[in-house]
């Protein structure tokens, strides 16, 4: 599997596992705000993340064809 593929999914797999444990409901310190732009936030890094792996791979490909 390409590491494109897996070290993105390997972080959202830790998303939502730390989502869960941070859940506003039983952590009274963190805000329903807080909580959403957190996970939102994250989200964009890992999209842009995998888009960044994946153009590198093809990269990669590219460059051992030639």
């Amino acid at each position: 599997m390409k590491r494109s593929y897996l070290v993105p999914l390997a972080l959202l797999v830790y998303l939502i596992g730390i989502s869960i444990y941070a859940y506003p409901g039983r952590m009274p310190n963190i805000t329903w705000t807080q909580y959403g732009l957190t996970i939102g936030i994250t989200l964009v890094c890992i999209v842009i993340l995998y888009f960044l792996l994946k153009k590198r791979d093809q990269m990669r490909d590219q460059r051992r064809k030639k």
